[in-house]
């Protein structure tokens, strides 16, 4: 039986992903993934609010926020190929 030994990247500071800015689209896929473990996979809608004031209004599309919250909701993971890199 192979031993894991965590990552200092992926299990403390990480995941890294894709930019410009991995920490707000790992988030964004936690809480995703949060919500989906939640429904048990189980999902036919979403509906996603943000306070037009915060954050996210000025940096979910460019940050990678939208697209770390919608690749947890299918359930995909940090490392997923799906996701995209930021190409501006």
């Amino acid at each position: 039986m192979a031993s894991y030994f965590p990552s200092i990247f992926n299990d403390v500071i990480g995941p890294v992903m894709r930019g410009p800015s991995s920490s707000h689209c790992a988030a964004s896929l936690r809480i995703g993934r949060l919500a989906r473990d939640l429904m048990k996979g189980r999902i036919d809608e979403v509906l996603v609010e943000f306070d037009p004031h915060g954050s996210l209004a000025e940096t979910h599309a460019s940050q990678g926020s939208d697209m770390g919250l919608f690749g947890g909701l299918l359930g995909w993971e940090a490392h997923d190929e799906r996701l995209p890199p930021h190409s501006f």
